[in-house]
């Protein structure tokens, strides 16, 4: 490995780290959305039934303390919706920001592996003509000494 690549080693290991840990964020932000997305579905099917059970309960005549009380029951639930919409939301605008800082992350560890691999066929091709060179000087020397004779 040529003095060139030697030097971004360092540089390319804090990047594929980087990548690594932006790349870890961005699955533990998915699960959370998935997590509360799963969370956010069963409060709008228990809202839904909860819903059905005020509707018939209405319609089949139950004391108003009741009605009330379902009344307060459902609009505590149509909060819990709304917060956990918000969540939802917010796990979403983080998402994307952990995706684009994983791209970004991405991007410079293959630029760095890219300018590396580049660096190493550079030395390879530096040293192929080198080692041509060499050849064709001994086969040059051979010549000479074979006329002098």
């Amino acid at each position: 490995m040529d003095n060139r690549s030697q030097r971004l080693q360092p540089a390319a290991q804090v990047a594929r780290d980087r990548e690594d840990a932006a790349a870890q964020a961005l699955a533990e932000c998915q699960r959370r959305m998935a997590e509360h997305q799963a969370r956010l579905q069963q409060l709008l099917t228990f809202r839904s039934e909860y819903t059905e059970q005020f509707q018939n309960a209405g319609s089949s005549g139950i004391p108003v303390h009741q009605l009330q009380n379902y009344a307060a029951f459902l609009a505590s639930l149509e909060h819990a919706v709304v917060r956990a919409q918000q969540r939802l939301e917010n796990l979403h605008a983080e998402f994307q920001r952990q995706r684009d800082n994983w791209v970004m992350s991405r991007a410079k560890t293959q630029g760095l592996d890219a300018v590396i691999q580049r660096y190493h066929l550079e030395q390879g091709r530096a040293e192929e003509r080198r080692e041509q060179a060499e050849s064709d000087e001994r086969a040059l020397q051979g010549r000479w000494r074979v006329s002098d004779d």
